[in-house]
């Protein structure tokens, strides 16, 4: 299993990138980072994952991911 990270997962790619990642069979979502909405539920910002309500926004990122995505604004 992969361990799986996204930082800036509020944004529009990263909800698009959520949605590939929670239907992979080797993909485990170890943190989705967004400082702005730590503590909410995914599905109160991406609207379209609803049924994986269960997924929480994080202030906490682990450096021992395998892959981190990177979703930040381009600015």
């Amino acid at each position: 299993m992969i361990k799986v990270g996204i930082v800036g997962s509020s944004g529009y790619v990263a909800g698009e990138l959520i949605r590939c990642l929670v239907h992979h069979p080797n993909v485990e979502l170890d943190f989705l980072y967004s400082h702005s909405n730590a503590g909410k539920s995914v599905s109160d910002i991406h609207k379209d994952l609803i049924e994986f309500s269960e997924l929480k926004f994080t202030e906490i990122i682990n450096p021992l991911a395998d892959i981190i995505f990177l979703c930040t604004g381009h600015g």
